[in-house]
């Protein structure tokens, strides 16, 4: 059986002058070229003295990838990376999603990673991340973080969708990511697309949908964009999604006793 090309011992890796925080989520190929941005090198310079590993996963398109043959040379290229930035190993390994760490359970989806956290960090450009799919609203922010192709959302006219998100965010610490996903789902189907009657209409997703169009007017966004619905009914389908998870039997509502059963005394 031929050697794996790329568990041999990698040559010393250098350290960089400056280094760069990767951001949650972030792909590889995108923290690389940070990188190589901010010491004044092309993404080039930057693989050519990191392990084999750099170059064969950034081509691969798609970070969550596990290949055998690059599975046991991970080890040895988070070590390397960790070198070259200056960043411990474990920080890495949570932060970006190539390292495949065991921590980050359930489906991912990639998209744009809140450009108010990024801009504040002194990142000007998209940044590209893998998230959990139930991650839609940067809750400190207010942002709702859509699919990469698109816009971003200020949600400070309509807060009960960044509440819907830590509804979300409850509801995974007694179910599993699978569950709230399908839940989800299921949920999103439900909701109606109108209200019963015109004096509902100001407690209908419709009159939220409304508020997010005129808030973000500014950005320019068409107000039929996909966006604007899946924001505004993104508190019922949390509502629905909650109700087809909960217990079985707390969805029955609890007998009331009658005036005679409340006047025998119970029986031992």
């Amino acid at each position: 059986m031929p050697p794996n090309p790329f568990s041999h011992k990698p040559k010393r890796t250098p350290v960089l002058p400056r280094s760069a925080a990767p951001v949650n989520g972030e792909t590889l190929v995108s923290y690389l070229t940070r990188l190589a941005d901010a010491n004044h090198l092309t993404l080039a310079e930057v693989l050519a003295v990191l392990p084999p590993w750099f170059s064969t996963k950034t081509k691969n398109h798609d970070d969550r990838a596990r290949h055998h043959m690059l599975v046991p040379a991970t080890g040895a290229a988070l070590l390397a990376l960790a070198h070259l930035t200056g960043k411990p190993p474990a920080d890495l390994a949570h932060a970006l999603p190539a390292f495949g760490d065991p921590d980050i359970q359930g489906p991912l989806r990639a998209t744009i990673a809140c450009r108010r956290c990024t801009i504040r960090r002194g990142i000007r450009g998209p940044v590209p991340v893998h998230l959990p799919v139930h991650h839609n609203v940067c809750t400190r922010h207010g942002i709702w973080i859509g699919d990469a192709d698109s816009p971003q959302l200020d949600l400070s006219a309509s807060p009960e969708i960044i509440t819907a998100q830590r509804r979300t965010n409850q509801l995974l610490r007694h179910h599993t990511p699978q569950q709230v996903t399908l839940a989800y789902a299921s949920a999103v189907k439900a909701v109606p697309p109108w209200p019963a009657s015109t004096t509902a209409l100001d407690h209908h997703w419709r009159y939220r949908l409304l508020r997010l169009q005129t808030r973000n007017h500014y950005l320019g966004i068409q107000t039929d964009h996909d966006s604007f619905t899946h924001a505004a009914i993104y508190p019922d389908t949390v509502e629905l999604a909650t109700q087809i998870l909960r217990p079985a039997n707390q969805h029955t509502p609890r007998r009331k006793r009658t005036n005679h059963e409340k006047q025998t005394p119970n029986k031992r």
